[in-house]
């Protein structure tokens, strides 16, 4: 009988225990406050016709532990690799997004285009999103196409407070805008295309974007954006414009690499503003 009651006694102590480490260190977000999401791809260009991404799922990485919500710093090492196959960990909880799983053409996003791929309602600090891809991905080039291959089929992006802004068709939704850098992205290795994926969020309150327009038309040069600690890609399109987002404040180069016999050409000085949209000047290039 003592043993019994000696059994029954640690076993209360270890609920208590138990209850006791949860309040001091977990201070869980209030359920019934639920945040609108809306997640958008875009795309910093390469020169393909057509880059598909067979994606399944978009899922979201949410710390419910509010002890955390000001610390922007929590989960910096929460390794993506580990995060593999998995629905919890120390870090968060994975809670999947309203989404239709679909072949999405990533290159079609370009110039300012931003296209709408998942919604919710969620609960707790945004930490990561997750992608997972299938098996059709492809790219076309010069009406050629040709297979992709994907080393790991989930794709992994960091979230910071700095990448929310308010949605512009919902101001009571948190957008969040992910530039697929296909320049970045798609490799050649031994013949076959692969996709390494460098994916880079951003938004248009706490980036700086750039804008101009480029002649003749049918130059269309591959746009390079750069400076000693930032840099982005673009192309223009078949108008001449072009549009460049998630670039930090700073003073630019942009050089353009022309196409169909145009000859190259750099303009320097260019000075971008956090939040604002800089319009460089027109360039005209030559044969």
């Amino acid at each position: 009988m003592k043993k019994i009651i000696l059994g029954l006694s640690l076993f209360a102590a270890v609920l208590i225990g138990i209850a006791a480490c949860n309040k001091d260190n977990t201070v869980a977000f209030n359920s019934a406050v639920k945040t609108p999401l809306v997640v958008y791809l875009t795309d910093a260009p390469l020169a393909f016709d057509t880059v598909n991404l067979d994606i399944k799922y978009v899922e979201v990485k949410l710390d419910t532990n509010a002890a955390h919500k000001e610390d922007d710093a929590f989960g910096d090492h929460d390794e993506d690799s580990l995060n593999d196959n998995k629905r919890h960990d120390g870090y968060g909880v994975w809670d999947t997004l309203t989404f239709t799983p679909s072949v999405i053409n990533v290159a079609a996003f370009r110039n300012g285009i931003d296209k709408m791929i998942a919604t919710g309602t969620v609960t707790g600090t945004i930490r990561k999103i997750r992608l997972t891809l299938g098996t059709n991905n492809s790219l076309v080039q010069n009406g050629v196409t040709y297979p992709l291959t994907v080393r790991s089929r989930y794709v992994y992006v960091d979230i910071k407070k700095k990448h929310h802004q308010q949605d512009s068709a919902s101001t009571a939704a948190t957008a969040i805008k992910i530039d697929v850098d296909l320049y970045r992205s798609i490799k050649l290795i031994n013949g076959s295309y692969y996709f390494l994926p460098y994916l880079k969020p951003f938004n248009d309150v706490n980036f700086a974007t750039v804008t101009g327009n480029i002649t003749p038309a049918e130059s269309r040069p591959f746009i390079t954006v750069y400076n000693a600690t930032d840099t982005n890609y673009g192309v223009a399109d078949r108008y001449g414009y072009y549009k460049i987002r998630g670039l930090q404040s700073g003073t630019y180069s942009i050089n353009f690499k022309g196409n169909n016999g145009y000859k190259d050409t750099t303009i320097s000085n260019i000075v971008l503003t956090t939040g604002s949209v800089t319009k460089a000047p027109t360039i005209t290039l030559r044969k």
